[in-house]
């Protein structure tokens, strides 16, 4: 059984170590057959690293290193030098670190080749190491960057470092611009897309393929690779669980599948090109169990405190962009809409034709693992709350779920209800008596649903019945809680309208729990809840 790659960027490692490699090589010829200057756009923990390492050996043509892969057999495997630069690693806080990291790894490049480096600036050097490396091989050159701007999203809280960052990138990559014609094949991955004005305003012959439906599927896995290349690991959580493997494969997608990166869900075929988070998929087989490993770890602080910065609401998340959108703003500069698309936490539906001259798409949440650390987030910066809070209480909501533990799980809405700013509550207060209560019911059951959507679980807000609508329905493991909240009015007539409008009548059958809580308006808290189970 081969094993998986965790952590593994280096495709060389991959293959000799026995490690699983989905084959990614039809993709990567498509891209590779024309010679050409290229940027590509995908979120953190997606595989651009491996992406680059593997379009490396390939140029450098080790050949052996391909021979299950589908590129063995249609590639010349010709050599040519590679300069591989990469900004993943490190924190660059000033200047002098972005400028100390260029020259390492242009030294390191020279040192491959057994070139000296000559130059004042990082920029002269750069571009030394083109020439000499170009005269001494006598072969046009492959350029590959990994993480174009990370420079500039460390700092993304701090404009005028940011701008620093980006104006020292901007002069290192113009360098490329007056070699494109020693230059065989340049590829140029980033979190977050470029403008034509931003760090690559040089390179205007620069080839975007973020949005290209023939490159969509070259990141992340497909559902028909999961199945195919992950199928022992699936037979043993299996084993393990009982469950049957239609059962687990719906669990599966609905947890880790969900991104688009065209827009385009579905073939001309019916077949899903959604994708999964390959990172998610290799920490769920390691650990046979369901967690938010993409939202856990996949999370850097810049992207809280960006958003912290810019305020957020999930209305104002989930809207509609033309694709020349995603090139406007500067990347400090990003609607936080956008900058969460490109960041993993939103993905793309195309809802206009894609012959369209401007395409449309709408954004979504694609799974439960990207929901979890994105309603964390919002609940925290919409109400005040520290983050640190947020996620202490949202694990204790989940174990009160888990173990059915009502009184638990109205201590930590109770707990989260008490951190709340008041200044929210106020602005509601000035509105008239009848609309307070209605707006102050609504402020509270939507906090209440974006703590239960930070566990992980199916929550729905006002959900349909015959009777009515309830204010929050919450399903785990076969089990339904039925909430209906009510301010200034007692838990028992919260409890009765559940029973009276049959809320929960369409869940005849399973495990129920119907729960009556009341809001003190005055306090913020909850003064009294009833439930009862049928």
């Amino acid at each position: 059984m081969k094993s998986l790659p965790l952590g593994i960027g280096d495709f060389e490692r991959i293959i000799k170590g026995n490690f699983i490699y989905v084959d990614k090589t039809k993709y990567i010829h498509e891209l590779v057959s024309k010679e050409g200057m290229y940027f590509l756009s995908r979120p953190r923990r997606f595989g651009k690293s491996l992406l680059l390492s593997t379009v490396s050996c390939l140029f450098k043509g080790k050949r052996e290193l391909f021979k299950e892969t589908w590129i063995h057999d249609k590639w010349d495997w010709q050599e040519y030098p590679v300069v591989h630069i990469s900004f993943a690693a490190g924190l660059f806080k000033s200047p002098e670190d972005l400028e100390e990291k260029i020259d390492n790894i242009l030294r390191f490049n020279a040192i491959q080749y057994d070139l000296n480096l000559s130059g004042k600036s990082v920029a002269s050097r750069f571009e030394n190491l083109l020439v000499s490396l170009y005269s001494k091989t006598r072969r046009p050159i492959v350029v590959l960057v990994d993480e174009y701007e990370k420079p500039v999203l460390d700092n993304i809280t701090n404009p005028e470092k940011a701008k620093e960052m980006r104006e020292i990138l901007r002069g290192f990559y113009s360098v490329l611009k007056d070699y494109t014609g020693m230059i065989r094949f340049l590829l140029i991955t980033g979190l977050t897309k470029f403008t034509k004005m931003g760090v690559f305003s040089a390179l205007n012959n620069l080839t975007d393929i973020s949005f290209k439906p023939e490159y969509a599927q070259m990141l992340g896995y497909t559902h028909e690779e999961v199945v195919q290349y992950f199928d022992v690991y699936i037979n043993k959580y299996l084993q393990l669980t009982g469950l049957s493997k239609e059962e687990f494969l719906e669990m599966f997608r609905e947890y880790y599948d969900g991104y688009s990166f065209d827009g385009i869900w579905y073939d001309e075929v019916g077949n899903d090109r959604r994708v999964y988070n390959p990172y998610a998929v290799l920490l769920f087989f390691d650990n046979m169990r369901f967690a938010p490993y993409w939202s856990d770890s996949g999370a850097p602080s810049f992207v809280y405190e960006y958003l912290k910065k810019h305020g957020i609401s999930k209305q104002e998340l989930l809207q509609k962009f033309s694709e020349s959108d995603f090139s406007t703003f500067e990347i400090e500069d990003n609607p936080p809409s956008m900058f969460l698309a490109q960041a993993g936490y939103l993905s793309l539906k195309l809802i206009t034709d894609r012959t369209d001259p401007e395409p449309i798409y709408e954004l979504y949440i694609p799974n439960t693992d990207v929901r979890k650390g994105l309603e964390k987030f919002i609940l925290s910066i919409q109400n005040s709350i520290e983050l640190a809070e947020v996620i202490k209480e949202s694990n204790e909501l989940f174990k009160a779920i888990k173990f059915k533990d009502l009184e638990k799980m109205i201590g930590v809405i109770n707990s989260i209800y008490s951190k709340v700013s008041s200044r929210a509550r106020k602005r509601i207060e000035k509105s008239g008596k009848e609309d307070r209560l209605t707006h102050l019911e609504a402020f509270y059951q939507s906090i209440m649903v974006s703590l239960f959507e930070s566990t992980g679980v199916h929550v729905v807000s006002e959900e349909e019945s015959a009777g009515g609508r309830a204010d929050v329905v919450v399903r785990y493991n076969g089990v339904v809680y039925v909430i209906e909240l009510k301010v200034d009015k007692s838990a028992k007539e919260a409890l009765e309208q559940i029973k009276a409008k049959g809320y929960h009548e369409p869940y005849r059958g399973k495990e129920v729990y119907l729960i009556g809580v009341s809001v003190s308006s005055k306090t913020g808290m909850i003064e009294e809840w009833m439930w009862e189970k049928v």
